[in-house]
């Protein structure tokens, strides 16, 4: 009875308590503080950033030590094209900027800032969980999607491995017989690996390395401006690869067989979707013994020139190439084959000069690889997309910037293979050095002995243009040229004339467009018979079909001094025409020949990086750097 009475009076207090106004409860509440329980997770969450394109201290391997590699370069050279060879480490990547990631744990595994290569979605990896030396779970995960895994202890820290073969259809073993994994022959291994504590943080971010050395064979006909087409015959022998295999713990690659991959033109793959003018095909290989008689042999390589579609074909018979490469794991090697427009030379020894077969014209201001090209042809043109004034690199109109300024023929893909002459290497072909305005006015006034051009003749054959006897670069026969005649196997600079009307040049300063400003809609659009916006002034005047003219790379006035101020006072130019002796100056006597000179143009004057005055827009002849 006294526990029954007891149970019903603590009711009655409870009952009573209830039924008080608030007041007493939200007394309490004022003088206490809710207390938040933070409820561990059994669940550690995953995501890919990204792939390490060069890993600088490889992956580990028995007894080796890493060693850097210095980038060869060579040019073999044909009638009709060049090919340059070099051995890099420059692979093509597709990138991200990985700059705002969240560093997660401090690990191998963090996303560095910078750029790295993206991992395509849906990319099949594993990853397995340890505590010490023993496995406690793996699972099959895909890139680009968020993954689990669930059942960890809340408060414990694991090692975490991951590992891929950048592959969609073929993943790992998630249950490895052993510490160590057998790995499949040429396949792009991936690994990574970290510690993780789900008590502070439990996700990680993955940061892949290549476990493999990766060895890329990319052809390139960027430089001969064009995209391949059809199916080039191309084989590549002397590959002695090895597959091998991964101690999952440390990361140990050791190497096992022996294979030799079978590649053919469909192992190359397109670099960037929207072009087909550059193709790379990989190897992968766990060994690192030196690769010193790889081959390649290339055969019946098709192109469209980018200007008019012109149909190209190189390399007739088989051609090979070689090479040498010391893998190195963990490192990506490029074994590079560049197809480059081959040049024409004009003398020999000292004086020998490799010119260009026909001019340089901007191709697509967007993209740098391609911004520049040479005419598919060389012949007599007026396009307004190949006059450039002195020292830029935008056709038909003035620099406005410091990044408009440069030798455009240094921005020819491969960079740096060619340039603008220098007044040395134009004196070569001229027979005088004059005012440009004193230079023009010689036209049709020549007194005295003919002064004709060293090696030059006149040449009117698809257009009026100078001639010089070249030393080397000409063909004969059927070939990507055409005949021994044709125009590009010939050094001919045709009459495209320039722009020097005052009035002109003022029009195209006061626009801020260039030629745009004065009617034109379009960089390619031609020139001939173009007037001035709501005047009657012709932009090319009377010099088309009557003198070619182009520019050098060599101010009239510079030095040490100059240079360091920033400024420089005059250009060096080209001019010829075609011409004859005449009798008081009035009747023309004799035969005609070509009448070439280096000309000054002293009113270019840049002074502090800033342009004060700048006159005529000439083409450009561009000339092999080396």
């Amino acid at each position: 009875m006294k526990f029954l009475q007891k149970k019903g009076a603590h009711w009655v207090v409870a009952m009573a308590i209830l039924a008080i106004p608030g007041t007493l409860i939200t007394s309490c509440s004022k003088d206490s503080k809710t207390e938040l329980v933070d409820t561990k997770s059994n669940k550690l969450t995953i995501s890919v950033g990204g792939i390490n394109t060069n890993n600088d201290e490889g992956v580990k391997r028995m007894g080796v030590s890493s060693s850097s590699k210095t980038a060869q370069s060579k040019i073999y050279s044909f009638s009709d094209v060049d090919m340059q060879i070099s051995t890099d480490n420059n692979v093509p990547v597709k990138t991200s900027s990985l700059a705002n990631s969240v560093r997660s744990n401090g690990t191998a595994a963090d996303v560095a800032p910078g750029v790295t290569e993206n991992m395509e979605q849906d990319t099949k990896y594993v990853v397995y969980i340890y505590s010490g030396n023993t496995l406690v779970t793996s699972k099959e995960l895909l890139s680009g999607t968020a993954g689990t895994i669930e059942g960890l202890d809340p408060a414990g820290s694991y090692t975490w491995v991951a590992l891929s073969y950048n592959a969609k259809d073929t993943a790992p073993s998630i249950t490895p017989a052993s510490g160590s994994i057998a790995l499949p022959q040429n396949k792009d291994v991936l690994y990574a690996t970290g510690s993780v504590n789900l008590a502070s943080s439990p996700t990680i971010n993955i940061l892949f390395n290549h476990a493999f050395s990766r060895v890329g064979i990319e052809l390139n006909t960027i430089g001969v401006f064009g995209n391949i087409t059809g199916n080039p015959s191309v084989s590549v022998s002397g590959l002695n690869l090895a597959t091998g295999s991964i101690n999952l713990l440390d990361g140990t690659v050791t190497a096992g067989a022996s294979f030799t991959p079978t590649l053919s033109y469909a192992d190359f793959k397109n670099i960037d979707p929207l072009h087909n003018d550059a193709k790379i095909a990989y190897v992968y290989t766990a060994s690192t013994a030196a690769q010193s008689a790889v081959k390649v042999t290339l055969q019946n390589l098709n192109i469209n020139h980018v200007d008019g579609s012109l149909a190209r074909t190189y390399f007739a018979t088989a051609t090979d190439f070689n090479f040498s490469v010391t893998p190195e794991l963990g490192k990506s090697h490029r074994l590079l084959l560049n197809v480059i427009e081959s040049p024409l030379v004009t003398g020999s020894g000292s004086t020998a000069v490799r010119w260009s077969r026909s001019n340089l014209f901007e191709r697509d201001g967007n993209d740098p690889l391609r911004k520049y090209a040479f005419y598919a042809t060389n012949a007599q043109r007026s396009r307004g997309d190949g006059y450039f004034s002195y020292g830029s690199l935008v056709a038909a109109r003035f620099p406005s910037s410091a990044a408009q300024k440069g030798d455009p023929c240094t921005r020819i893909y491969p960079q740096g293979l060619w340039k603008q002459p220098t007044s040395t290497q134009v004196e070569t072909l001229t027979s005088t050095t004059g005012l440009l305005n004193n230079v023009l006015n010689l036209v049709g006034t020549l007194l005295g002995a003919a002064d004709p051009a060293p090696g030059s003749s006149v040449g009117t054959d698809g257009g009026n243009h100078a001639q010089y006897a070249i030393t080397g670069g000409g063909t004969a026969g059927t070939n990507a040229f055409g005949t021994a005649t044709s125009n590009s196997n010939n050094l001919r600079f045709f009459y495209n004339g320039q722009i020097v009307n005052t009035a002109v040049l003022t029009g195209i300063g006061d626009s801020g467009n260039g030629l745009l400003g004065l009617g034109l809609s379009n960089l390619s659009a031609n020139l001939l018979g173009l007037n001035v916006l709501n005047t009657n002034i012709p932009v090319l005047g009377t010099s088309y079909n009557a003198s070619a003219a182009f520019w050098t790379d060599s101010p009239v006035l510079a030095g040490p001094l100059l240079d360091l101020l920033g400024t420089r006072v005059g250009y060096y130019g080209y001019h010829a025409f075609t011409t004859r002796r005449t009798l008081g100056g009035l009747i023309p006597i004799g035969d005609p020949f070509v009448k070439a000179s280096t000309t000054a143009e002293a009113l270019n004057v840049e002074l502090l990086g800033l342009d004060l005055l700048r006159t005529s827009f000439k083409n450009v002849r561009c000339v092999r750097a080396n």
